[in-house]
């Protein structure tokens, strides 16, 4: 009985060092695993955001050239590289909230969650917390690129002081075989109800995917190819149709053919047909009427700057059904049929001549191809085996996971 404790409490104190050099070997252990996540999480951060890196290298050559410009011209009152900012957020906001809402939150709601709306947020935050940092820094990248694009347009008059209406608007009649595009138009699209509809889809429509495609693609890994293409294209078309083929055809379009030729008769009916919208949301004509007041008081505001070759609002339509093909066949045909409509909408509400539109798809296309052939010749340079771009009738569906073979 006078053994027993003496035996025990070794034994007890062999256990209880035991215990603890486990304890100790299962926190190192777990050091060891966070300061391992720590570090994937870090790598996987910055290899998200060098997939955007060509991006942020062009908009600041570009900064820099426009600012240059300025300079140079002596017209840095125009030059206002953040103008767009707070509009830019917001709206880049109103996306990711339209986004949740039409794609994450019925998700939840098929999945029967009693709380459909938290559920959604805290899956989407899942799926874009590596992403989050990275998607901020590009929504102020493409802030300051439209700035500085609108900073560049209401620069153009200076270098393209003469206007080239006239040969325009002769050669798009010439292509017509002497037909007036827009007469053609107003046969079958010259009813206020028809006019309202393209309006809205001229200018709401059009700003929402100039907006929320770019923030469709900035929050999806799986997309960052389809993603690095599309805007590499877009800034492509911006600086080369929207600034540089802009000042060498630098135009007014229809809707100012008037102010800037003196003939108020070849496009009087047109202009005197859209002011049934004045005072309603979205009117060309109102929009028209503060672009000009704008370019004749030389003073940048939001979408200041009047230029209509080629067409930005066609060239970016035709964008979005390039990029919509490699989406689903169905939004790809979906946005074709957008992109037709715009075009259409352009002639009709007296933004542009019919040529400007040819003009633009035709760039367009020609850009979109030239960014694809750059990356694949960048990745060829690479170790690394390139992540293809979505093939064509390959649907991905927008609220769906990120696919671990494109991510």
């Amino acid at each position: 009985m006078t053994t027993s404790p003496s035996h025990s409490g070794p034994s007890v104190s062999s256990h209880g060092a035991s215990d603890q050099a486990s304890s100790h070997a299962r926190a190192s252990r777990e050091q060891l695993t966070i300061g391992v996540s720590g570090n994937a999480s870090i790598s996987a951060l910055m290899l998200e955001l060098r997939k955007d890196l060509p991006l942020h290298v062009l908009t600041f050559l570009y900064f820099l050239a426009a600012a240059a410009i300025s300079l140079m011209v002596g017209a840095v009152d125009r030059f206002a590289p953040t103008v767009y900012f707070s509009l830019w957020m917001k709206s880049a906001a109103l996306c990711l909230l339209i986004y949740l809402l039409v794609f994450e939150v019925p998700i939840s709601v098929v999945g029967r969650s009693r709380r459909p709306l938290s559920d959604a947020i805290i899956r989407l935050w899942g799926r874009i917390k590596l992403r989050a940092l990275p998607l901020l820094a590009l929504l102020i990248n493409l802030s300051i690129f439209y700035s500085v694009f609108t900073s560049v347009k209401n620069m153009l008059p200076i270098f393209a002081p003469e206007w080239r209406d006239l040969d325009i608007a002769n050669f798009s009649q010439l292509l017509h075989f002497g037909y007036v595009p827009w007469r053609l138009l107003q046969e079958i699209m010259g009813y206020p109800t028809v006019t309202r509809f393209v309006e809205f889809l001229y200018l709401p429509v059009w700003l929402l995917l100039l907006v929320g495609l770019p923030v469709l693609l900035a929050v999806r890994r799986d997309l960052a190819r389809l993603r690095v293409r599309y805007i590499l294209t877009m800034f492509l078309c911006f600086i080369m149709l929207g600034n540089i083929v802009a000042a060498l055809g630098m135009s007014g379009g229809p809707a100012f053919y008037a102010q800037i030729t003196g003939d108020q008769v070849r496009y009087g009916e047109l202009i005197d047909y859209l002011a049934f919208s004045s005072g309603l949301p979205f009117s060309a004509w109102d929009i028209q009427r503060y672009l000009w007041a704008c370019f004749e008081a030389d003073r940048l505001q939001l979408g200041s700057g009047i230029s209509a070759f080629p067409s930005l609002h066609v060239s970016m339509a035709t964008l979005f059904a390039l990029a919509g093909r490699h989406l689903s066949l169905r939004l790809g045909r979906l946005l074709m049929l957008y992109c037709v409509a715009i075009f259409l909408g352009s002639v009709h509400l007296g933004w542009h001549y019919a040529v400007d539109g040819y003009a633009s798809v035709l760039g367009t296309v020609v850009l979109w191809l030239l960014a694809g052939r750059v990356m694949r010749r960048s990745d060829s340079s690479k170790a690394a085996p390139a992540e293809e771009l979505p093939r064509i009738g390959q649907d991905i569906s927008v609220g769906s996971a990120p696919s671990a073979t494109r991510s």
